[in-house]
């Protein structure tokens, strides 16, 4: 087919732009690539007597070094530990998020950093410059504030620019700033802390809407909290970091500010922004915190965190900073009787497959759960899995997919609020329990970006007690109504079933609930060569 004649003049006025653009872009360097001057601030040591300090530590007495777990597997409670530690905080809060929406939530949490600041809470937050959500002019609202610091990490380029314009940044240095820091931790005086798979924004904390994820975290008392005030000094004075007032044109001076934080404290106080279950929860920390005290799970535990990338210019080996994929691996491979696994991308590199192998032929059994193409909010990724969903059910391991209409998700809501909105849910978890004694609950996903690009990192806990909870709780997203288990038939077909009472109830063979478009769309995916990137 011959294609219409393109007047010569707009042409190459075209091509000379984009020309121009592109030699503008090859020629500058994106802020994170060169050296930026900000002090190094380290985390403050408990304050002793403060109110954290002492719940802490007297939940921990006679504990000989091992540490407390409250599992958060709930959005409402999720958001509710962050917001009562978030108001009783005396000395410091650190916040670090792949993501922070400018939505209900965001602006809920944002609003309690504030107030902690405003009775001279220090508070630092450290946000992924991803191409989404992290907007720097949204977090700007911290502004100017004397007791908040945000720093962003790996920015590339202010985001006042046009959509073309960062495009054209993030491909000018896409080596550098395709790795991101995908990791989410939030310490309260030392003494507190969260780690696990939530970013802040609506759809992980169970706020009804189109899309809802169903997701998990640790709060943790102890020991371990040591390490993870650590590790957020380890990024937040990384050569990666950014402080925001380098990124945008303009912080907001005092008076700007002081509207900001006040239209914040405004929306706070509206119940309709806060998810479903949040106020049916004790707002007051000491009275919430003596609820639950007695059904902390305890064990001993570490932090898993991958070390910060190296600068540009000296040599990088992968295998030098992923720490949290390698120890996940090797305990795969020392694991003798059962393992779950849960997570939202499910890609396999060699080494992962060859372990699924390896436990079979050990009598290993493997749960494995993760996302349909009907729950799964990255078709891209959905589709690296779906190359090798068959490879894995070969294995002998047992393959669920959740279902975008999830009963026990479904069951949160009313019949009027799910149709009003036409809520579908996904699974945002990562979660591994392996002989029914070490958990993990982190930001590490099991697919390539995580073990190749992004930085990851999470809780492994040693406590049988902390995995039959986490074991039962994969057990039910994966049961009927929740999941449909994928197996394949004598002629190599995958079929999706449902069986109660040991009897199928549920037999498909088509992508369940999926339309032929989405169907397609997929097929067409198929052929993306590099699933590194996924």
């Amino acid at each position: 087919m011959r294609l219409p004649r393109l007047r010569t003049g707009g042409f190459q006025a075209a091509i000379l732009t984009a020309f121009g653009l592109l030699l503008i872009v090859s020629c500058r360097k994106t802020i994170e690539n060169r050296s930026v001057e900000k002090p190094v601030v380290e985390s403050l040591k408990p304050a002793a007597q403060s109110l954290l300090w002492a719940t802490a530590s007297s939940a921990s007495e006679g504990r000989s070094g091992e540490s407390g777990f409250l599992l958060l597997d709930r959005g409402d409670q999720a958001l509710a530990w962050r917001t009562r530690l978030a108001d009783v905080a005396e000395s410091s809060i650190d916040a670090q998020y792949f993501l922070w929406k400018d939505d209900d939530a965001g602006k809920v949490m944002m609003q309690r950093l504030i107030a902690a600041a405003n009775r001279g809470v220090r508070v630092r937050v450290l946000v992924d410059d991803s191409m989404t959500e992290s907007n720097p002019r949204y977090l700007a609202t911290f502004g100017a504030h004397p007791n908040v610091a945000v720093r962003l990490y790996k920015p590339f380029g202010p985001k006042g620019k046009s959509l073309v314009m960062r495009w054209l940044d993030y491909a000018s240095d896409l080596k550098i700033l395709n790795r991101r820091m995908h990791n989410k931790l939030f310490v309260v005086d030392g003494s507190y802390a969260i780690v696990g798979g939530r970013n802040i924004g609506n759809e992980y904390f169970e706020y009804i809407g189109s899309f809802c994820f169903r997701c998990r975290d640790l709060m943790a008392v102890g020991p371990v909290v040591d390490s993870t005030a650590a590790g957020f000094d380890q990024y937040w004075n990384s050569d990666w970091t950014v402080p925001i007032e380098d990124v945008i044109s303009s912080v907001p001076n005092s008076e700007e500010s002081r509207k900001s934080w006040d239209e914040l404290a405004e929306f706070a106080v509206e119940e309709a922004h806060y998810p479903k279950g949040f106020f049916d929860l004790p707002a007051d920390f000491l009275t919430a915190w003596n609820s639950v005290k007695q059904q902390l799970f305890w064990g001993n535990a570490r932090l898993l965190i991958d070390a910060v990338p190296p600068s540009q210019g000296q040599p990088e080996d992968r295998l030098g900073f992923d720490q949290t994929g390698k120890t996940l691996l090797k305990i795969m491979s020392q694991s003798v009787s059962e393992v779950y696994i849960q997570s939202a991308y499910l890609i396999l590199l060699e080494g992962g497959m060859d372990a699924l192998r390896s436990a079979e032929l050990r009598g290993v059994k493997v749960v494995l759960s993760t996302n349909s193409m009907a729950s799964d909010n990255h078709l891209s990724a959905f589709v690296g899995y779906r190359k090798q969903r068959k490879e894995m059910i070969e294995t002998g391991a047992e393959l669920f997919e959740m279902r975008p209409d999830d009963r026990s998700e479904e069951s949160l809501f009313s019949p009027e609020l799910l149709k009003k909105y036409d809520t579908k849910f996904g699974l945002h978890a990562k979660t591994m329990v392996f002989d029914g004694r070490h958990t993990f609950v982190g930001s590490f996903n099991v697919d390539p970006r995580s073990v190749n690009l992004n930085t990851e990192m999470g809780l492994l806990v040693d406590s049988r007690e902390l995995a039959a909870a986490v074991a039962a709780s994969i057990k039910n997203d994966v049961a009927p109504g929740n999941s449909w288990q994928l197996e394949m038939t004598a002629d190599g077909e995958i079929n999706w079933v449902t069986r109660r009472d040991g009897k199928i109830a549920e037999d498909l063979t088509v992508e369940p609930m999926t339309s032929a478009a989405q169907r397609a769309a997929a097929d067409l995916l198929m052929v993306v060569p590099d699933k590194s990137q996924l």
